[in-house]
């Protein structure tokens, strides 16, 4: 007796090869879905962190300046790349180290508002003087600040930019 008998049946050479090639098509679509979903995941944690480091940064100096009760740089009408405020007696102030913006509150150590994923490409600040028009003579002191916020890294399929423009009026003195 023979170990392979008539009745046993396996595959031919032409059917293996056509569910070999039907295997290969489908696993090429269902890594090509893969792959783009993983884009998409990766595209849109890119743009929320761009946007929570800028939301962030925006805030803190929007309640810095709005709690001042004096700007010193930029001194009125004239604008820098930093701003310097006074705070219940304590100076506080924002600039750029690299492209980290940073804040240090009076001897305070130096600390990060944006995180390294980010780069801060742009930094604008320009205090403004409005006195009232009567005879009060009162003046408000306000504080325009701008920001533009960008993705750390070099793959273009990453680059992702946000860019703000507030301003904020100082509390009465």
């Amino acid at each position: 007796m023979s170990l392979f008998s008539s009745s046993q049946k396996g595959f031919s050479l032409v059917e293996l090869l056509i569910y070999i090639s039907i295997f290969s098509v489908i696993s090429a679509i269902f890594i090509g879905v893969l792959s783009h979903a993983t884009l998409g995941w990766t595209r849109s944690k890119v743009e929320s962190e761009v946007q929570q480091n800028l939301r962030f940064a925006m805030e803190d100096i929007a309640r810095t300046a709005q709690k001042a009760t004096s700007i010193s740089s930029p001194s009125v009408g004239s604008s820098a790349s930093a701003l310097t405020a006074v705070v219940g007696g304590q100076t506080i102030q924002y600039s750029l180290s690299g492209t980290v913006l940073q804040k240090q509150t009076g001897a305070n150590p130096v600390e990060n508002i944006t995180t390294d994923k980010v780069k801060v490409t742009y930094l604008y600040f320009k205090t403004l003087q409005n006195t009232a028009l009567s005879n009060t003579g009162v003046q408000a002191t306000s504080t325009r600040f701008a920001m533009t916020v960008e993705y750390n890294s070099d793959n273009n399929q990453f680059f992702y930019t946000e860019h703000a423009t507030s301003t904020a009026t100082l509390k009465n003195r």
